[in-house]
């Protein structure tokens, strides 16, 4: 019964979320143009937060609780803010981690570099609360969840990459992970009916938006993985951000036939 009312509340309420929003994104404030040069709206992943607020109150409502419901409420309500603040008022001359971090050292901080620090202070807080005073434990959680809200980021520049990738890795998670974490499944509903406008490129998720699934990501993965595990998994995510410094994660994606049928698996619709 509890699996029911996880996936028909959050089924129900992004409908709703998402006609709320529909007219509002169309602003002139919310537009820019994406890789076409079509201007669209920006920050379309602004439905997450509503919706998985909303879905988390009626499920309590009727009686059940999501595990650690208020750090992950405050964790992904804060990261879609300081990404909603870089999508309407960002840099976007400054590229890559590393250069908004040597803005900040510089003393010239970037929106980028508020959502890199934010992120961080972010992925601490709700590593405290999750791991409790052990400092190793919070360190490496905290650049995990760190890592995979840039790693969600990265992806945004095609439409429906960055969902695509938060749903692949939320199946990898669910599949080969210690528990089942209420929370992750309960956005995984929500991204799955956010997903049909961004394919079509009607909308880009944004900052606000991936933030939040990677956030997620992050967080799900030090509930799901022993200490060791997330050990080989924070390996992973420093190569993969050394590697992405360097080279387009754009152009190996076109380069490599499994990849990008992936990537364009459901945009014929695109516009």
């Amino acid at each position: 019964m509890k699996w029911i009312v996880l996936i028909s509340i959050p089924l129900i309420v992004t409908f709703a979320v998402k006609k709320f929003f529909r007219e509002l994104l169309y602003h002139p404030y919310c537009l820019k143009e994406n890789y076409k040069k079509k201007l669209i709206p920006v920050c379309g992943g602004i439905v997450f937060v509503p919706s998985f607020f909303a879905s988390i109150f009626l499920i309590n409502l009727l009686g059940h609780s999501v595990e650690y419901q208020e750090v992950i409420l405050i964790a992904l309500s804060l990261i879609s803010f300081v990404g909603f603040a870089d999508d309407l008022i960002g840099d976007t001359k400054v590229k890559g981690l590393k250069g908004h971090i040597l803005r900040l050292i510089k003393g010239k901080p970037t929106t980028g570099s508020l959502k890199a620090l934010g992120g961080l202070l972010i992925a601490a807080f709700v590593s405290y609360e999750i791991a409790g005073i052990s400092l190793i434990e919070v360190t490496i959680d905290s650049l995990i969840i760190a890592l995979f809200t840039n790693l969600l980021n990265l992806l945004d520049l095609r439409p429906g990459r960055s969902a695509k990738g938060f749903l692949l890795l939320s199946l990898l998670f669910l599949l080969i992970g210690r528990g089942k974490p209420e929370f992750l499944f309960i956005l995984f509903v929500i991204v799955l009916v956010y997903l049909p406008e961004d394919l079509k490129a009607q909308l880009m998720m944004g900052d606000t938006g991936s933030n939040v699934l990677g956030m997620a990501s992050g967080i799900a993965a030090i509930l799901l993985f022993n200490f060791y595990e997330k050990l080989i998994i924070l390996f992973a995510l420093i190569l993969f951000h050394l590697f992405t410094e360097k080279y387009s994660l754009t152009a190996i994606i076109e380069k490599n036939k499994f990849l990008n049928y992936l990537d364009m698996l459901g945009r014929k619709g695109e516009e």
